[in-house]
């Protein structure tokens, strides 16, 4: 093809601006370039910082937790002591009701004592203030008061038998009298033996306070030693006692079972009560496995009632789990700051479920209505245990609830079934005071004697029999294998 000289000319003008253009275009993709590898930079940059802000964000979200929980021990700690914390006195405005007694109540006052021990008759001889003979009246007024004998008066009695060696001729052997109120080979009286069991299991004094209390009162040396011997004595006459009550136990319809720490020696043993509404057994075990329960429950009948702690999930018996463990976590987790929606909704379903439960299980009871209303609480639960939800408390929530299942209703079945273990923890709180006061044992031996003994105490005190001369009596059939 031929071009002319114009045209070329047009070309050449053409090319050199296309050059042109395409050094400036290159040179904008170069400053495109680099701005955009800075922008990569702080792009990659800023990703970094989120991640390391995500990751920081996480474990102030994991400190908050677990100081949101420490607050809440603390303020539980601080509820169970704050009535032990002085109060400085504040200020009120006087009111305008009158002190004392108000008219048209019933008035209040300790009531005179049923018998009276002594009569004393107090007179002047002259006028305390002129010191003027006075004559004797008998216009008087009378005022009681009851006292404890001067401690001069309560020192022991040691008494020395004279034992005659008799010989039986028909036996062929030496025959000796015991003395009445008194135990063979025993140098302690009974009435002593007594008041320290009292003391130790019922009042929760430690030997050493025992022992002090002996010398101050009754002028009585004892050492510790004597001491724990003497109660080593007791737990074997009491022996038949304690498997007596275990048996009461477990043939009641209903029993409860929980377990706490205790310290024997400095190492970590637990111990167990198995409790009915007549009796309390106490065990201290090494272990806190299923094997206790199983040996201390054997042929056991009826109801058990128990937390959720999985060692008592396979004993063949029929079991309540305890309603109160389940709605103290469900109300603790929705009571945190950052509580989901799911969980809060979760605590007021079951709270609704337990008081129609309470009062279905308080109604007379009928096997056949008992049965369709098992079957419809556990359509409730299911509903709640199945709520949709991603949210980590109410996951936790829901749970517990699947682990427990069915046994959450079980009281419906059983004609004296109760919801909460309440009766097990409050007679394990009395282990749990001694353990505050003493720190445990000092020997296996000694947690075993404590488990015992405390269990013929306690179970006395429970069916509010004579604490004294009861305990007087089960000690007097022990020592001649009588029980």
């Amino acid at each position: 093809m031929y071009y002319s000289p114009a045209q070329l000319s047009a070309l050449r003008f053409e090319v050199r601006r296309l050059r042109t253009n395409v050094a400036n275009y290159q040179h904008w993709h170069l400053l495109q370039k680099q701005k955009a590898d800075r922008f990569e930079k702080v792009i990659e940059k800023q990703d970094q910082l989120i991640r390391e802000l995500e990751k920081e964000n996480t474990q102030l979200r994991k400190q908050k937790n677990d100081l949101t929980d420490e607050l809440e021990k603390t303020r539980k700690e601080r509820d169970t002591f704050k009535g032990m914390v002085f109060r400085p006195k504040q200020y009120t405005a006087p009111s305008l009701r009158r002190r004392g007694g108000q008219p048209g109540h019933a008035g209040h006052g300790r009531f005179l004592p049923h018998r009276i021990n002594r009569y004393s008759r107090a007179f002047l001889t002259q006028c305390p203030d002129c010191h003027t003979i006075l004559p004797r009246v008998q216009a008087a007024d009378t005022h009681t008061v009851t006292d404890l004998p001067h401690w001069r008066d309560m020192q022991p009695v040691t008494t020395e038998y004279t034992i005659e060696r008799q010989w039986c001729s028909l036996c062929k052997k030496e025959v000796r009298a015991v003395p009445a109120g008194t135990i063979p080979s025993v140098r302690l009286g009974m009435n002593l033996v007594t008041m320290v069991m009292v003391w130790r299991y019922r009042f929760r004094e430690p030997f050493g306070k025992i022992a002090e209390r002996l010398k101050t009162q009754y002028d009585l040396h004892l050492s510790q030693g004597a001491l724990v011997h003497i109660l080593q004595r007791t737990r074997r006459w009491l022996g038949p006692r304690y498997e007596e009550f275990l048996a009461e136990v477990r043939g009641s319809p209903v029993k409860h079972a929980d377990e706490t720490g205790w310290r024997v020696s400095g190492e970590n043993w637990w111990s167990w009560v198995f409790a009915s509404q007549k009796s309390t057994v106490y065990t201290m075990e090494e272990t806190r496995g299923g094997g206790v329960p199983k040996i201390f429950l054997s042929g056991a009948t009826g109801l058990l009632v128990r937390d959720d702690y999985g060692g008592y999930t396979n004993l063949p018996i029929a079991q309540q789990s305890c309603w109160a463990h389940l709605l103290r976590l469900a109300r603790d987790l929705a009571a945190r700051d950052d509580a989901s929606g799911e969980v809060k909704t979760i605590y007021e379903k079951l709270k609704t479920l337990f008081e129609l439960l309470s009062d279905d299980v308080a109604r007379p009871f009928d096997q056949k209505d008992r049965q369709q209303l098992f079957e419809w609480y556990t359509v409730d639960l299911e509903r709640i245990s199945t709520l949709p939800t991603g949210a980590t408390d109410a996951k936790k929530v829901q749970g517990r609830i699947a682990k427990q299942n069915t046994r959450l209703f079980t009281a419906l079945l059983h004609p004296e079934g109760v919801l909460t273990n309440n009766q097990a923890e409050r007679d394990i709180r009395k282990l749990v005071v001694t353990r505050k006061i003493s720190g445990g044992s000092q020997s296996k031996e000694g947690a075993k004697t404590h488990a015992v003994n405390m269990s013929i105490v306690e179970t006395i005190h429970k069916r509010q029999l004579p604490l004294l001369d009861t305990l007087q009596d089960y000690l007097f059939a022990g020592a001649a294998g009588r029980n």
